[in-house]
């Protein structure tokens, strides 16, 4: 069991998990260097500590991606016998510091698919991350890994897909970095145009859903986008094709509908759940799934975990 739970990165995610752990009664404490969070995290009722603690069982680290490998080299050694994780948005960098910062199989990256675009512990809330689907990679060990999903579904009831480093970083930049760069492309288009105050009043619903996350905190998108940018310059690539070809298809309205009516029929986001089955032994699951570098998908229902295969 993880008893106590230490979270490095009392911001938005790292807030609202703490505020999680805390409601349910479980032993919770946040680092953080800023004095105004650790103030805001304390006068929310959250314990806070100076530094993480040697007997934690259990170090979240919720920092941004460019202080991770010092943070994590750090934590390695002032928690030596603690489970690791990071919440970071690409796992095949955070894997690489673990492995340098020598946690070992002590190492579990996981990535919750939930934010707003806002930043900082005053926007934490304490439902943010429950419910959600949390991504959790191979690579540490099998007791470790079970661990940590067990832990997610049972604290955040978490659905999690547990997959490997690279296949993360490759789904998340077609997701959620490629609509991160097309919303900011989007909104330096709409600020460069002729007319911007016109365009600003006749702003509605489906730009501003376009561009919610545009503009709002340029150092964590540089971050999320410079780290992943194999992964993404190939969406983008795949994203500038549609466009030109959609461009072209603007001079012919019978190609245009059938483009249309193919994205519409073919809504990957929309396509039925898989097909789950009781899952008697987590730990065998997780080893399976490493061992073979496939993708699975955990949940818990009625107190039961169910697992599926994905492609």
């Amino acid at each position: 069991m993880l008893d106590q739970v230490d979270v490095v990165g009392a911001g938005l995610i790292g807030g609202s998990l703490a505020l999680r752990l805390a409601g349910l009664g479980r032993s919770v404490r946040v680092v953080d260097p800023d004095p105004a969070t650790r103030a805001s995290a304390q006068a929310a009722g959250l314990v806070v500590g100076d530094d993480v603690s040697p007997t934690a069982d259990l170090v979240v680290i919720a920092t941004p991606l460019d202080t991770l490998a010092e943070v994590m080299a750090h934590v390695a050694a002032a928690a030596p016998a603690a489970l690791v994780i990071d919440v970071g948005s690409v796992k095949q960098a955070p894997a690489l510091s673990a492995e340098r910062a020598g946690l070992g199989e002590r190492y579990v990256g996981a990535h919750p698919m939930a934010g707003t675009e806002h930043t900082g512990f005053e926007h934490a809330d304490v439902d943010l991350l429950v419910g959600v689907t949390w991504a959790v990679t191979h690579g540490g060990g099998t007791a470790e890994t079970s661990r940590v999903v067990d832990w997610l579904t049972t604290d955040l009831d978490a659905t999690v897909v547990l997959l490997g480093a690279a296949e993360h970083d490759s789904a998340v930049a077609l997701v959620s970095h490629g609509p991160h760069a097309v919303a900011h492309a989007l909104l330096a288009t709409a600020e460069a145009a002729a007319t911007p105050t016109v365009a600003g009043l006749l702003a509605a619903g489906s730009f501003r859903d376009g561009t919610r996350v545009a503009g709002r905190n340029p150092a964590r998108t540089f971050n999320m986008l410079s780290e992943n940018a194999d992964a993404l310059g190939s969406v983008l690539d795949e994203v500038i094709g549609e466009l030109v070809a959609l461009r072209a298809d603007l001079a012919d309205p019978e190609a245009l509908r059938t483009r249309l009516d193919l994205a519409a029929a073919d809504d990957v986001v929309r396509r039925p759940e898989p097909a789950f089955a009781a899952c008697p032994s987590l730990r065998d699951v997780v080893e399976a799934a490493h061992r073979d570098a496939t993708a699975v998908v955990v949940r818990r229902r009625a107190g039961a975990l169910e697992v599926a295969a994905v492609s």
